[in-house]
């Protein structure tokens, strides 16, 4: 035993919190696998104590589980649980039912032809989040709702059925692509961006910042920005990369393989991938960085500085994207790279508001989903399955139900078309509504309407229910009127609603610079809003 190695619960672990470690030199899993041998047994009937040597290793326990506590003897460290803080807990510290619990989706993970990652629930509200899609920490969606969410939210940052409609699909059916054939380099090809998104960064220049996230704040911007760092290297002949942590904890190793042209002309980039850890002691990863280094492969290759969530992040991407590739394409490999495992990266883009409306909202109950009993009696905006959501919700809902106390709800009228439109047209003129649709991540996607008084755009849809959501009123002879998902573009005229419109401007005083302001709303109608005029939301959203 070193020194520096720990006991917690009775388990042995390395000063990192891992029963094994490269850096440290260590394996305690002999030692600690006595103590459970019957309970690993009689999960796994079929194994022998030698295979059971060959376990996933128990990681990182002083980070996740156990922090260290005062003792009464100075010579000895002892540990307690971060959830309960007890020394001795046996929840927490149950390592047979860890163990056990790696073991049985160690052999998920590989019966699906993967690379095994734990993305844990917080894990994916954290992703989530960095993707635009706010959900409450303290959510209590079902593990599966939170799943779907996820995955939704990586197919709509890769536009993915706009592009592959029917996976599994066969790279070598469609063509190579090319600078030549496309008139940009890749790097132009895969970089993708969004109305909001410039205007954000627009807003942080003006602030004397370089961009609207820092490097490392954002972890979605930060992987947006490894995928092009791919794609630039391709461009240079920089065909490798490594992207790995600050602490070299973790790292994956990747080589663009071939870059091939979608029927709707997007690039996809079709790559090798395999994981290294400080923690695993089965590396497939030293052999390929060897056999790299011992051919001009290595000429350029990337090094990129990526967070351990990020690699989280990517490695679920190229997980979800693996199983959607057909068995019939087989690349040449290196190798060292028969263990590696066949993805591709399709450009990524921030999602659209639409998407984010989508997956931000849910019917039921507000914290749960669940079928709604009862509403806070003090705003009547929030609806809940029965008081224990109503009470985890509390510290979370009190800034929103404090700022609607006492408020004075207008009903207001709104046209879809905006009075100029329609003057125009009554006076003979062919008119159109045009504007950028930022709904899409494309910023060049303009939409364009013609306005027929005999075919009249109908009213949007109500995705909100009986909930008040927030709206922005933009000051104008027209006042535009949306919410953060787009969902509903619509217009407050005077010539439609005159005592709407006059008590809207009475509050455009109160907002930025007297041209905007945001309140709450909620659906009354087809073409009605009853909107809290007198009260303003504690903070105005980035949006």
């Amino acid at each position: 035993m070193d020194d520096s190695d720990v006991y917690i619960g009775s388990f042995m672990f390395c000063r990192h919190g891992c029963e094994f470690c490269n850096e440290c030199t260590t394996d305690h899993r002999l030692t600690n696998n006595y103590q459970i041998l019957d309970q690993l047994s009689a999960a796994f009937p079929d194994l022998d104590e030698d295979q059971f040597m060959d376990r996933p290793a128990i990681s990182y326990v002083l980070q996740n589980l156990a922090t260290e506590t005062k003792s009464s003897r100075h010579t000895e460290r002892v540990f307690e649980c971060k959830k309960h803080h007890k020394t001795d807990c046996e929840t927490c510290f149950d390592w047979a039912k860890v163990a056990i619990d790696h073991m049985k989706g160690q052999t998920k993970t590989k019966s699906s032809k993967v690379i095994p990652i734990s993305v844990s629930r917080e894990d994916k509200l954290r992703l989530l989040h960095s993707m635009g899609v706010e959900l409450s920490p303290t959510t209590r969606l079902p593990e599966d709702a939170i799943e779907k969410k996820f995955r939704s939210a990586i197919d709509a940052s890769q536009t993915f059925s706009k592009h592959i409609e029917h996976p599994p699909f066969n790279p070598s059916s469609l063509p190579l692509w090319s600078k030549k054939s496309s008139s940009k380099t890749l790097l132009e090809s895969v970089r993708r961006g969004n109305m909001e998104e410039a205007m954000a960064n627009a807003h942080a220049r003006s602030e004397g910042k370089e961009n609207a996230w820092d490097l490392y704040e954002n972890t979605f911007v930060d992987f947006r920005q490894t995928v092009m760092s791919l794609a630039n290297g391709f461009d240079g002949g920089a065909k490798t990369a490594i992207a790995q942590d600050k602490d070299t904890t973790y790292a994956v190793c990747m080589r663009v393989v071939e870059v091939r042209t979608l029927p709707s002309g997007v690039p996809v980039m079709i790559i090798l991938y395999a994981r290294g850890a400080r923690d695993a002691p089965v590396n497939d990863t030293i052999p390929w960085v060897q056999e790299v280094i011992s051919t001009s492969r290595a000429k350029g290759m990337l090094q990129i500085v990526a967070s351990p969530e990020e690699q989280k992040l990517l490695l679920s991407i190229l997980n979800m994207n693996a199983r959607r590739i057909s068995s019939d394409y087989s690349p040449k490999r290196m190798r060292s790279e028969a263990p590696f495992t066949l993805s591709f990266l399709l450009p990524i883009a921030p999602l659209s508001q639409q998407d984010i409306g989508k997956l931000t909202n849910h019917s039921g109950c507000v914290v749960c989903g669940k079928k709604t009993a009862s509403k806070c009696s003090r705003c009547l905006s929030a609806e809940y399955c029965g008081t224990d959501c109503q009470y985890s919700h509390w510290k979370e809902h009190k800034t929103m139900c404090n700022s609607l106390k006492g408020a004075e709800w207008v009903t207001v009228t709104f046209s879809t078309v905006p009075t100029d439109i329609r003057i125009a047209n009554a006076m003979g003129q062919k008119m159109y509504l045009s504007y950028v649709n930022r709904r899409t991540s494309d910023m060049s996607n303009t939409q364009t309407i013609e306005f027929d008084p005999d075919n009249p755009i109908p009213p949007p849809p109500n995705i909100h229910g009986d909930n008040p959501f927030l709206v922005k009123i933009h000051k104008g002879g027209s006042m535009m009127i949306y919410d953060r998902t787009r969902s509903m573009e619509v217009y407050l005229c005077s010539d439609v609603d005159q005592e709407g419109y006059g008590k809207a401007m009475a509050q455009m005083s109160t907002g930025f610079s007297g041209l905007k302001i945001y309140r709450w709303a909620k659906r009354t109608g087809e073409t009605t809003l009853s909107v809290c005029l007198n009260k303003a939301p504690p903070k105005d959203p980035l949006w």
